[in-house]
């Protein structure tokens, strides 16, 4: 959520069970306010909050070219000092998903983490990682896999660089109750003519990112709407606490996530 809209968008990220109180969001403000001055970025977002046993992670993003590539993430637990998340290893990505002790709160902590699918005598058996890789690792599967953008709000220019659209007006009611209108915020995965393929009103500055529409299994995401059809709420059942809204018809919107980091394998069997 943009940092310099907080307090606008917090009544729709309570109303939806998540708690920005007034003194969080104050802090947030000023932290990252200063965060984006002495770090030069054109926008600081913030993308939520990791609970932890000694005092929960907050993490935020800040942008400065290109809103995809050029993403860094910051977290901190105290507001005064934001530090920068290492890039997550693809190990640590995986190690991150079957790890299911809470986080601790300690990000110099060293973790010892057993892999059950493999044999006691395989030298993979047991890795070791730092809690700060498995935040940095946890945060990018989140990012790859629930982290949305409303259709138009983000534009891909002819130089191919991606940025957050300053002319996104919202999607109107039609649009919103569709899921192809909801795209991921990551490089896209599927070939590039695949929303040519399945969208009459194709338009590759827009649709250039891959529609949560076409995520595995079907039922995925829940998708509502509240306050008399005028703002719709985007959850991943995968990643319990993530959340995203968008009132329709303005450019207010926003993705959040709250919880503990780890991620639901009984999607499946549930839908």
């Amino acid at each position: 959520m943009n940092v310099h809209r907080l307090w606008d968008y917090k009544e729709y990220a309570n109303v939806n069970g998540a708690m920005l109180t007034s003194e969080l969001v104050t802090r947030l403000q000023q932290s990252l306010t200063l965060l984006q001055a002495e770090s030069h970025f054109t926008h600081v977002l913030y993308w939520g909050q990791i609970h932890a046993v000694d005092g929960d992670y907050h993490l935020a993003v800040g942008i400065t070219h290109d809103a995809i590539e050029d993403r860094k993430y910051f977290y901190t637990k105290d507001f005064h000092y934001w530090t920068l998340l290492p890039k997550a290893k693809k190990k640590y990505k995986h190690l991150s998903l079957i790890t299911s002790f809470p986080f601790r709160g300690d990000p110099t902590l060293k973790l010892k983490i057993e892999d059950e699918e493999l044999e006691d005598d395989d030298p993979d058996k047991c890795k070791e990682m730092l809690e700060e890789s498995r935040l940095a690792a946890t945060v990018s599967n989140i990012s790859e896999e629930a982290e949305v953008c409303a259709r138009g709000q983000l534009l891909r220019r002819p130089d191919c660089t991606a940025v957050i659209n300053p002319h996104f007006y919202g999607l109107d009611a039609s649009e919103g109750k569709q899921l192809q209108s909801y795209l991921h915020v990551r490089p896209a995965q599927q070939r590039w003519n695949t929303n040519l393929l399945t969208r009459p009103d194709y338009n590759y500055s827009m649709d250039f990112l891959d529609s949560i529409d076409r995520d595995i299994p079907s039922g995925c995401w829940n998708l509502s709407l509240e306050q008399s059809g005028t703002v719709v709420y985007l959850k991943s059942l995968y990643w319990p606490g993530m959340m995203y809204f968008h009132k329709l018809k303005t450019p207010d919107a926003g993705f959040l996530y709250i919880g503990n980091g780890r991620k639901n394998w009984d999607v499946p069997f549930l839908l």
